[in-house]
């Protein structure tokens, strides 16, 4: 079957490396197989944004069904801005990982499996029905449950996979329930389609239970609070470049789809899901932010610091604005730079010190400083901190509070970022400290393909933050694509 071109390429990416890297390594070129799959992304990523270019100019792109349940793709200036997202990421950790992941010798299967996660995200943001969408979102699951116990031989990896497995699995039946009911209610899965019907609808028991199911089988992924409890475990246990793909992308897949979801089957009871949204938001933060002050992994840290930005987005969503979710789109956009980066640089120091524990990095900033810069800045920007990019997100959000009747969200919002500098800040006191331990002495900077990926993110962060009017315009547009969906059919 053929899809958009980007989704073909990843598809085939996905399907050739394995072959390709038994071929490399049988001819002893095993070069061959860690760069494949970065020159395959780059490409991904430039059809990706050949794509945007012409959604943006002449608006959806729809690839129609063969049949009820075929796949169907409808490609907006939503789903090929959060694409680019996703490829964008990808790309950086798969340049990262070829020097990360030199010594292992399944280095093959973990690019398979991190080329059809990539996969499953894109065919998530293009999906025009939730059939399509669901049978992508397993294709984002499944290899991301296995490429957290990747490095099986690090103590709690095969354990954090395994909770990630059991309540991931038990969110995707739950919402596949709930796709179940939407289509006895409705005879279809197509999104517009959804809205067209449900715009007229009234609110009935079976909506109501029918959007419990599928915003708590998605919320599992977006790790709302209290559907969080995997992520501390997964995201820190799992490979660096992993973990950033884990915190930077694949949990916003999950906002992404209730994005999709409230202005289309949700419409009946879209003010109440709103209202639960908004408290959910503001628990999601205080859990987001008051846990990693009580951390001493750093990876453990970044990883429930991400909690608190779904819970920033959750707050745009719920606001439901143009510029609210403007606001929400851009903060996907920055917060996959910004946590990428963290996690690749908190990557970075692992590597050469062989501990998470930030007790023992004290001074790391003295034998790494173009890591500990990179570091500091993508924490700086997670604070909120002007003139870096998340700064610009969190405002709009904030600024879209203020014009709705939300306006204690954007209170909300002001004081976790503030609440947010006591563990960030901390970090940067850390690796700036004298160094006291013989690991830290030994140190150096990572070799240059891990190098490149952190410096271009640092560099995103900045450029972004003082110059944010074309991602901007990019997000609003999307907003309005999101928000105009509802009056078009098929």
């Amino acid at each position: 079957m053929i899809f958009a071109p980007p989704l073909d390429l990843l598809l085939f990416l996905s399907a050739s490396t394995p072959i390709l890297g038994w071929v490399s390594y049988r001819a002893k070129a095993g070069i061959i197989a860690k760069i494949y799959p970065s020159a395959g992304l780059a490409a991904a990523l430039y059809l990706t944004l050949l794509l945007l270019g012409g959604v943006m100019e002449g608006g959806a792109a729809t690839i129609p069904s063969g049949g009820a349940f075929a796949a169907h793709l409808r490609i907006d200036a939503l789903g090929a801005a959060i694409a680019t997202v996703f490829v964008s990421l990808g790309l950086a950790a798969s340049i990262y990982s070829a020097s990360y992941m030199k010594d292992d010798r399944s280095l093959p299967l973990y690019f398979t499996l991190l080329l059809s996660m990539i996969s499953g995200m894109v065919g998530v943001a293009f999906a025009g029905d939730l059939f399509t969408l669901y049978v992508f979102w397993e294709l984002m699951c499944i290899p991301s449950y296995i490429l957290v116990a990747f490095t099986k031989g690090e103590g709690d990896a095969v354990e954090a996979a395994f909770k990630y497995l059991v309540m991931s699995s038990a969110g995707s039946a739950t919402a596949l329930l709930g796709i179940s009911l939407f289509y006895g209610m409705a005879g279809t899965l197509e999104f517009s389609s959804l809205g067209a019907f449900f715009g007229g609808s009234q609110p009935s028991a079976w909506i109501y239970l029918a959007t419990l199911l599928l915003a708590s089988g998605f919320g599992v992924k977006a790790a709302i609070v209290p559907l969080h409890t995997w992520l501390p475990d997964a995201h820190s246990a799992a490979p660096s470049p992993i973990s950033a793909m884990l915190s930077g992308v694949v949990i916003e897949a999950g906002i992404y789809v209730l994005c999709r979801l409230s202005f289309t089957a949700f419409i009946p009871v879209q003010g109440q899901v709103f209202s639960v949204l908004a408290i959910l938001s503001v628990i999601t933060m205080l859990v987001g932010n008051i846990s990693p002050l009580m951390q001493n992994d750093l990876k453990r840290l970044l990883a429930f610091s991400s909690i608190a930005h779904i819970g920033y987005m959750l707050a745009g969503l719920a606001i439901g604005t143009e510029l609210a979710l403007t606001g929400t789109f851009l903060h996907v956009l920055n917060h996959a730079i910004m946590k990428g980066a963290a996690f690749l640089c908190a990557g970075a120091i692992i590597y050469r010190i062989g501990t998470r524990q930030m007790g023992e990095m004290g001074g790391i900033a003295r034998k790494m400083p173009v890591t500990a810069i990179a570091l500091s800045i993508s924490l700086l920007a997670l604070i909120g901190m002007p003139p870096l990019n998340g700064f610009i997100s969190e405002l709009t959000i904030v600024t879209a509070s203020l014009e709705s009747p939300y306006g204690w969200l954007g209170l909300a919002v002001i004081m976790n970022s503030i609440l947010s500098s006591a563990y960030y800040l901390q970090v940067i006191r850390v690796i700036l400290q004298p160094i006291k331990s013989e690991r830290v002495e030994g140190a150096r900077e990572v070799p240059l393909a891990m190098l490149v990926p952190i410096v271009l993110m640092a560099a995103l962060i900045v450029i972004l933050g003082l110059w944010p009017d074309f991602a901007m315009d990019v997000m609003r547009r999307s907003a309005d694509s999101l928000i105009a969906m509802v009056q078009v059919v098929g």
